[in-house]
């Protein structure tokens, strides 16, 4: 990822063909009325809350959400539950989210995969009008992995393996269209190699084929791979800025290849839109609150990542430019996963 790119639009920050049927199968529109929901905010939360994230167990977005939800039941006074709704690299689950009733009882916590979607699918919800943003809750750089005894242990004898054998090697996502399919492309167009994408339903299976051989290669988080077996695997390079300093001996991308390919991911919250701006202020300060503890903090270094709260505007300005950034750059890679 280019530095002019990231200066014109690409960006500093960036965080499965969908059959429709399988989505508006399960998602009716709710509307509530406006009296009712702000009626409904004074005494909120007096029910458990739930948080969708739209993959299958196992991955950065279940890890910090299952935290950030342990976290929120304490300071509410009200259960918090995660349910996994895994599908087309997340659309599946954001789908439910966007409809459900917007009354402070259902939340979206997901990657910058909620953008990579909208610039390379068509998802049966308008992605800027049909969320209300929360907040970021954390961002941190990608890692490159190969499986073990992959022929190659460094990242430039990895671009020469890909070379001698094009279109060999296959890598690992959670569906086409999502950031690992996204950016894997656009350093396959960078470095001039070819590679055969594999969709899963969320990052744990794609881990797994990794960890059992039967992948070659993934662009993941640390916060993805904590605590699993596929913490354990070769690292070729990070694409942040820096090195991270538990795997001080791993490069980035730029060190070992000279590629201007840098680029991180972000995990927010998000609402249905039309949900009650006194809930959204309510959980946005939670967050905030949450996320700035050291105990939290002590637990994204540990997968990985850093802290990075924001305000609800911060978050609905980047996921908007996100967007406009994924669609420029899958349009230049020739990712084409539904017509746009």
């Amino acid at each position: 990822m280019t530095r002019k790119e990231r200066g014109g639009a690409l960006g500093a920050r960036i965080g499965t063909a969908l059959t429709v049927a399988a989505v508006t199968a399960c998602s009716m529109m709710f509307t509530v009325p406006a009296g009712a929901a702000e009626a409904g905010a004074s005494n909120w939360p007096n029910k458990p809350v739930r948080i969708v994230v739209p993959f299958s167990p196992g991955g950065s977005n279940d890890h910090i959400a299952r935290r950030l939800a342990q976290s929120l039941s304490e300071s509410l006074g009200q259960s918090v539950v995660v349910e996994n709704k895994g599908g087309a690299a997340g659309v599946v689950g954001s789908a439910m989210v966007a409809n459900s009733a917007p009354d402070g009882y259902t939340y979206l916590f997901v990657s910058a995969t909620l953008a990579t979607s909208a610039a390379t699918q068509n998802p049966p919800y308008d992605t800027l009008k049909s969320f209300d943003a929360v907040a970021r809750v954390a961002e941190a750089p990608f890692v490159m992995l190969t499986r073990k005894n992959f022929p190659a242990t460094t990242l430039p004898d990895f671009i020469k393996h890909a070379k001698a054998h094009p279109g060999e090697i296959n890598y690992g996502t959670t569906g086409a269209g999502d950031s690992g399919h996204l950016l894997t492309e656009l350093f396959g167009s960078m470095s001039g190699i070819k590679m055969q994408q594999v969709g899963y339903k969320g990052m744990g299976p794609a881990q797994m084929d990794l960890v059992a051989g039967r992948l070659d290669f993934m662009i993941t988080t640390l916060a993805s791979i904590g605590g699993t077996p596929a913490a354990e695997l070769p690292k070729l390079a990070f694409t942040g800025h820096a090195r991270q300093p538990e795997f001080a001996s791993v490069p980035t991308v730029r060190e070992a290849t000279g590629l201007d390919y840098e680029v991180n991911v972000w995990w927010g919250l998000f609402a249905p839109s039309g949900t009650p701006d006194p809930i959204l202020d309510k959980m946005n300060k939670e967050v905030i609150r949450i996320v700035a503890l050291p105990e939290f903090k002590t637990f994204l270094a540990s997968l990985g990542a850093n802290s990075s709260p924001s305000s609800r505007a911060e978050m609905t300005a980047q996921l908007k430019q996100d967007v406009e950034v994924f669609t420029q750059t899958a349009r230049r890679s020739g990712i084409n996963i539904a017509s746009k």
